[in-house]
């Protein structure tokens, strides 16, 4: 008989699925976000050759990756597979060695650190993942070029290889540019009436997407406290250091003397921070998972925000607005009211008498605002709180209220907390106890409560990664809280804010009288239906207080008719805010975008925080998301999240498109050239290699540009002054009539001295008639013109300035080759530094802070109009021994100098703005004392003579197929 036959050995092909782990917070809740540079995924989209290599490190031969898209319209949170043939069995242990090497080579190479690694049958398992921020994919994407840019510029620099220089100034160009954009805020205003959860919502979203323990010791571990700062250091040479806290950051970014010591300057501001008793973890948050798994109400504690009373709101800064950015770090920055705004604010109270009344007045507004002064006024001074108005007499002026020696201590100061970066739960815990001594006073307690009643703003870095990527949450009053100030502060930051989250219980259309009046007046919405694209408009609904709204894990059915409510509030959302916004008039175009701006729901914050506390298995946490995936899909908060991201990218999109541009010119360059032109290049090279004529050469290129940069200088300041000693001076003399006119309308309206509060600008919102409207409301449109005009010019003046620049160096490179031949065109230099000179010119009119810009110029004039209203028409009326009618006959006397001298401020804010954009331009210009611009041509030369660029346009390529990536693409 025959032997059998030996079977064929057949390959067995594995499949394992690769995803991004879930990780929790250090209040034990599952984060729903992950930050791109953790990502496996995105190390994938982005670096696929590089995570090729990884996974072959680790031991699977040649592995074959496959993409399978999730059921979500993010292509990003689909699932990564690995597929590959081998005629071994595979066993656990074998698995298990390959998961354990892989983590640690992702760990090793890269920030990648929670990665989940299984076997899987087939590409249709496909599991959640966090949540990737497109602001910080983006980010992440300009952090990779730049590395990859700088390392391979460093090894071709390092080999004595000048080509890599090219790589080197598209290196520092990134660099720029993503410095640039972690600088700017997209700023979001979350807007209500008292009491209706803004404090308590804000704590849940920082709950849950906080960095863990292991995030924040990693992310601070070259953290640079104050206290390590050199003694000798001016704050110019640590102002450029990249791991020094955020709020010294901002501090030196202010200092005007930029000659002082550092620590000098930053040692009176640093507090210690307080001592916490308990480190555990808080019990209120350790059973909020009870509230979705048995239905049971819960207390939840303070994250980090006090939650605070409405009783006694007078001490409260919930008067002022609270801050809250990203950082890697805990840390807050108090500012408090200088004396004399203080002794503004109090005096108030003088210029009442009891039990008058009058309809020029706002009553309920200043019946609040008599209450809240008095108390303060108590706290702030070492007087008795006034039981009657005319226990006030004995005060003839604001300098006469004197305050309390340790109010005057710290009254105009700054305040840096700052945690050391070790212990994420001590330091947040630190924070918090600040935070409730700053906003909740307790009994006994007089140093806060004077500090409380002295707040003007609060800035809070915290690392939470809903706040990554440039966005800034404003924490605002309640607009039921009628204090003057309150509203003073929540008018301003409407006026400045892109986009408003208005948090009412079911449905904007029952929302409190005083949250629609403050909204639809304000210029944000005017902002808004002018460019609907650049802003949002957010109703929100938080309706879980009522009983009705509360889901358990059995309520299945109940949470899906969601679905059908959302629908019919958005219906009736969008009818009511086109009334009330007065939409119904628009273009059908018009009102569409609008309509596309603002966005309508409910949000559920409890529901989606006590599901993402529940247990599960270590490293099974997105089994909680397959489980209760009905319930997660209808908080609103996983929606929230995206919307609020995919809103700031959308206003970030541009920079990453200027790059990509920047890649391809810098590319095109490194392409053939024709012969003449390398000929002439060698040649240009080999004089250039006479150390004496290049010596010579350069500084006569570098005192011509210098000139030319003068002359420059000098054109836009004339243009500044011949705008404002022409145009803006008719235009404020054509106001000077109109104020008179309607001062003469409107001055036998006001009956009370407190319309001259010097605090409140002409605009203090107890009293119905504004000083600052019947002065300035002439200039409404015409100011915007001017604006335009000067902005217009001096780009102008940039470009015939770049024009001399480009014609100056085309003069020079035909000088150097002596003969006629001039193969050096305009359009030779132009195509060699156009890129590098645009990028200078833009950081002059606004690539950076501080832009000479038209919202600039809209600041500064803003600025000049509430400087000169101060100081010639309130300051010398705000005194009890003016009487009234004298105080009008002095207004009247001043009203055209009040406003002519409008000119003189914003020339003078002009000017410095001019000065300083000057200097940043200067800086761009040049390197090391010399030309940038005839350093970046002669790379050029180099480039073309050599014709040594193929391997640097590969690289190139390659990063401009990585900036192309988009995040929603397969």
């Amino acid at each position: 008989m025959e032997p059998a036959s030996k079977k064929t050995k057949l390959d067995k092909s594995v499949l394992i699925r690769l995803c991004d782990a879930f990780t929790r917070t250090d209040g034990k809740i599952i984060c729903p976000l992950i930050k791109a540079e953790n990502s496996v995924r995105v190390l994938y989209k982005l670096q696929e050759k590089l995570l090729y290599k990884i996974v072959r490190e680790a031991g699977l031969p040649d592995p074959k990756f496959l993409w399978k898209s999730a059921a979500t319209d993010r292509n990003i949170d689909g699932n990564l597979f690995v597929k590959y043939s081998t005629s071994q069995q595979v066993d656990e242990n074998s698995l298990k060695q390959f998961q354990e090497t892989l983590k640690g080579k992702l760990r090793e190479v890269l920030k990648v650190k929670h990665i989940l690694i299984d076997r899987v049958e087939d590409t249709e398992n496909v599991i959640p993942q966090p949540i990737i921020s497109e602001t910080s994919f983006e980010f992440h994407k300009l952090k990779v070029c730049y590395e990859s840019l700088f390392d391979k510029a460093k090894d071709t620099i390092d080999q004595n290889t000048d080509i890599g220089a090219d790589l080197y100034v598209a290196a520092e160009t990134i660099k720029s540019h993503l410095e640039d954009l972690k600088g700017q805020y997209t700023k979001f205003a979350v807007l209500s009436q008292n009491g209706k959860g803004k404090s308590f919502i804000l704590n849940l979203l920082m709950l849950l997407t906080a960095d863990n323990e292991e995030e924040y010791r990693e992310n601070n571990r070259n953290l640079k406290l104050p206290q390590a700062i050199d003694e000798n250091k001016t704050v110019e040479e640590i102002e450029e250091e990249g791991d020094l806290p955020d709020v010294v950051k901002d501090v030196l970014t202010i200092t005007v003397d930029k000659t002082k010591f550092a620590r000098a300057v930053l040692d009176p501001l640093c507090c210690k921070l307080p001592w916490v008793k308990n480190i555990q973890q808080s019990k209120l948050l350790s059973n909020v998972d009870k509230y979705f798994s048995k239905k049971r109400r819960i207390d939840i504690g303070p994250y980090i925000l006090a939650e605070k009373e409405i009783e006694g709101s007078f001490e409260s800064t919930t008067k002022c607005i609270i801050h809250l950015r990203y950082g890697t770090l805990y840390q807050i920055r108090v500012n408090y009211f200088t004396e004399e705004e203080l002794q503004q604010q109090l005096f108030e109270l003088v210029t009442w008498s009891e039990g008058d009344s009058s309809n020029e007045i706002n009553e309920s507004i200043k019946e609040k605002a008599k209450d809240c002064l008095k108390a303060r006024f108590g706290i702030l001074t070492d007087y008795d709180i006034p039981s009657t108005l005319q226990e006030m007499e004995q005060f003839q002026s604001p300098e006469d209220i004197l305050l309390s020696r340790e109010v005057a201590q710290f009254a105009g100061k700054t305040e840096l907390y700052i945690g050391d970066g070790k212990d994420a739960q001590h330091d947040r815990l630190a924070m918090k106890s600040i935070l409730r001594q700053m906003t909740t006073s307790q009994e006994g307690d007089d140093e806060y409560k004077k500090k409380i009643a002295a707040v003007k703003q609060i800035v809070i870095y915290l690392p939470s990664k809903i706040l990554y990527g440039g966005k800034e949450i404003l924490e605002m009053p309640g607009t039921d809280d009628s204090d003057p100030m309150a509203m003073n502060f929540i008018e301003t930051a409407l006026n400045e804010v892109d986009a408003v989250i208005v948090i009412s219980d079911f449905a904007f259309k029952i929302a409190e009288k005083e949250v629609k009046d403050m909204l639809s007046s304000s210029d944000f919405v005017k902002s808004w239906k002018e460019n609907p694209c650049n802003h949002k408009l957010m109703l929100l609904a938080y309706p879980e207080k009522n009983q009705r709204w509360q889901f358990g894990k059995h309520d299945t059915e109940n949470i899906k008719k969601l679905e059908k409510e959302e629908r019919k509030k958005r219906t009736e959302e969008l009818k009511y805010i086109s009334k009330i916004l007065r939409m119904e008039d628009m273009m059908d175009s018009k009102k569409k975008e609008l309509e596309a701006s603002i966005i309508t729901a409910y949000i559920l914050p409890v529901l989606h925080t006590s599901i993402l506390a529940q247990p599960a298995d270590k490293g099974k946490e997105y089994r909680v998301f397959q489980e209760n995936e009905a319930f997660l899909q209808y908080t609103g908060i996983s929606n929230l999240i995206t919307i609020i991201d995919s809103f700031v990218s959308s206003r970030q999109q541009s920079t990453t498109e200027k790059i990509r541009n920047q890649f391809s010119h810098l590319c095109q360059e490194l392409c053939d050239n024709s012969e003449g032109i390398r000929e002439a290049t060698r040649t240009v090279l080999r004089v250039l290699t006479r150390r004496e004529l290049k010596s010579t050469l350069e500084d006569e290129i570098n005192r011509n540009s210098e000139e030319l940069l003068i002359k420059c200088k000098w054109r836009i300041e004339q243009l500044i002054s011949e705008v404002v000693n022409t145009k803006m001076e008719a235009v404020l003399k054509t106001t000077v009539e109109q104020a008179k006119k309607d001062w003469m309308i409107n001055k036998d309206r006001i009956q009370y001295l407190g319309v001259f509060n010097p605090y409140f600008a002409g605009k203090n919102p107890v009293y119905k008639v504004l000083l600052f409207n019947i002065f300035f409301d002439g200039l409404k449109g015409k100011k915007t013109v001017i604006f335009k005009e000067i902005r217009t010019r001096i780009e102008a003046l940039l470009q015939q300035y770049k024009k001399q620049i480009l014609k100056q160096l085309m003069q020079t490179l035909n000088m150097v080759l002596g003969d006629q031949h001039r193969p050096f065109t305009l359009e030779f230099v132009e195509n060699a530094i156009e890129d590098e000179l645009d990028d200078a010119l833009l950081w002059y009119v606004g690539n950076v802070q501080r832009p000479f810009n038209e919202k600039a110029m809209r600041k500064f004039f803003k600025m000049s109009q509430n400087n000169s209203i101060r100081e010639n028409i309130l300051k010398p009326n705000f005194k009890k021994e003016i009487s009234l009618e004298t105080a009008k006959q002095n207004t009247e006397q001043n009203i055209e100098k009040c406003i002519m001298e409008i000119k003189e401020s914003f020339f003078y804010e002009l000017s410095v703005l001019h000065e300083e954009r000057l200097k940043c331009l200067n800086r761009k210009l040049k390197s090391k004392g010399s030309s940038k611009m005839w350093q970046r041509l002669v790379y050029k030369l180099k480039v073309i003579s050599r014709q040594s660029g193929e391997n640097h346009r590969k690289i190139l390529n390659d990063l401009i197929l990585m900036m192309s990536v988009n995040f929603n693409e397969p």
